[in-house]
């Protein structure tokens, strides 16, 4: 097994609180990610529902990893991403999907940029219309790694791109349907934080590459 650790422009993005379900899930605008934290109790993933005076408001956070995949030229035969959990208030399960957000710009809207380069337009996307590269997966207790399967688009894109980027959301958030109830938190250990032990990294097993033809066809010496 090799292991990536996750480049230090990891971070998270968050909608605030917006007055609609639409609002906050294709929103636009929410510039500056964070990208600086070594932990977080609040901000890795969030799915909120929040009432107040009979008035529904809902609150998202998404985050955002990238890894230097150059030295990758055949797609591994397996690999996972391995994230520590920092706290878990019950934002469970989440999902790991394709990122087309830009790490080097600490300014952007990584929130709704993050779709780049899947065919799809911001408002009113769904499941469907994104590359999933991991199953729902269930978020494990504070100061444990959840270990993401990743998938064999995953596992392909981690060979043909030198920057492998991906997003990391709750499931409700990934199919685009809105929370009834409850407040869903998940902070996590981020890039930056001191520890190597803790910071998020990608798992995998080597390829083998395809062996060449090199046979000689049946008596052409002579």
């Amino acid at each position: 097994m090799a292991t990536i650790t996750a480049n230090t422009t990891d971070g998270w993005q968050m909608s605030g609180l917006q007055t609609s379900w639409d609002s906050a899930h294709d929103g636009l605008g929410f510039s500056n990610p964070d990208i600086n934290n070594t932990t977080d109790p609040l901000q890795g993933v969030r799915y909120e529902y929040v009432s107040s005076r009979g008035a529904v408001k809902y609150f998202l956070t998404r985050s955002f990893f990238d890894f230097d995949t150059s030295g990758i030229s055949v797609a591994p035969s397996a690999a996972t991403f391995e994230l520590k959990i920092y706290t878990n208030n019950s934002c469970t399960p989440c999902v790991i999907a394709k990122s087309g957000h830009d790490p080097s710009d600490a300014t952007d809207d990584w929130f709704s940029t993050w779709i780049t380069g899947q065919s799809v337009t911001l408002s009113g996307w769904g499941a469907g219309d994104i590359t999933d590269y991991s199953a729902s997966t269930a978020i494990g207790w504070m100061d444990t790694f959840t270990s993401f399967t990743l998938n064999a688009d995953a596992l392909s894109d981690m060979a043909s791109l030198s920057l492998f980027k991906i997003c990391v959301l709750h499931t409700n958030d990934y199919m685009d349907v809105a929370p009834t109830s409850g407040t869903l938190r998940t902070g996590v250990y981020w890039a930056d934080h001191g520890t190597a032990g803790n910071r998020p990294y990608l798992d995998y097993t080597a390829g083998v590459a395809a062996a060449a033809d090199n046979a000689t066809f049946f008596g052409a010496n002579f």
